[in-house]
Parts: C-alpha cells; sequence; structure tokens
C-alpha cells in the first residue's frame, strides 16, 4: 500500500474513533478510514506511512534459540 494513503487512513482512524467517543468499534473505524482516507490527505505525511509499514510488517523469527525465562539468582528477591 501506498505510504501516503496508509498515512491518511490511520489519521482518519485516528479522528473516528477520538470523535465517536462511546459509540465506536472497530470495525465502524476501518470502514470510515477505507472510505474516508482521501479527505484527510492534508494531514498526511509520507513518513509517518513508511513507518506505520514497518511497525506493521511480521518480525523474522529467531531458529534454534528458545528464550526462557532468568532464574532467581540465590539471595535475591524474585522480580514484580
Amino acid at each position: 500500500m501506498n505510504p501516503l494513503k496508509l498515512s491518511a487512513q490511520f489519521a482518519a482512524y485516528v479522528w473516528y474513533t477520538e470523535v465517536r467517543q462511546g459509540t465506536r468499534t472497530h470495525g465502524e473505524a476501518l470502514r470510515f478510514a477505507k472510505h474516508n482516507w482521501m479527505t484527510f490527505l492534508p494531514a498526511a505525511d509520507d513518513g509517518w506511512g513508511k513507518l506505520l509499514k514497518r511497525v506493521a510488517r511480521p518480525r523474522r523469527v529467531e531458529t534454534g534459540r528458545v528464550r526462557r525465562p532468568m532464574r532467581e539468582v540465590e539471595g535475591m528477591a524474585p522480580v514484580g
């Protein structure tokens, strides 16, 4: 997706969720953003769209290593 369009859709989504407090649903906000993104082009920024694409990209899975929780060190109180 075009980063500028993505940024405009995000701006529309955020605007809708802020204006329609109490009656909004995630699906309604998505539909609003999809249909009204062109109105929000003046507020859109190409850099924001690139950042949103980067954040939404699936992360690479490390192979072979399993992360295990740290064991408590003797004499130290557990954290949390």
